[in-house]
């Protein structure tokens, strides 16, 4: 599932980037970014940009393809409605 994200840091004021998810759960995602962030920095995370929005931290960040980097963020409070099934099990 790809979803748009924007990644907001809760330390550095003005501090953003945008990017892609690569893999989603109602716990967290993976993404794939612009610029290189810091482990366990704390972020606000909204994806689709304006409707979904939660707190998280940087798990990890590692250097990709073309400049970019791959995030794995941790959700603050599981979100449902990121998961590829709206979080419903079978």
């Amino acid at each position: 599932m790809t979803l748009k994200v924007r990644i907001i840091s809760l330390e550095h004021h003005g501090l953003a980037d945008s990017g892609s998810t690569e893999n989603v759960s109602p716990f967290g995602l993976k993404a794939l970014v612009a610029r290189k962030w810091q482990p366990n920095e704390p972020v606000g995370i909204e994806s689709p940009p304006g409707v979904f929005r939660s707190r998280g931290w940087i798990v990890y960040c590692q250097p990709a393809d073309r400049g970019e980097f791959v995030v794995g963020l941790r959700l603050l409070t599981p979100q449902p409605g990121w998961a590829p099934d709206g979080g419903k099990t079978a």
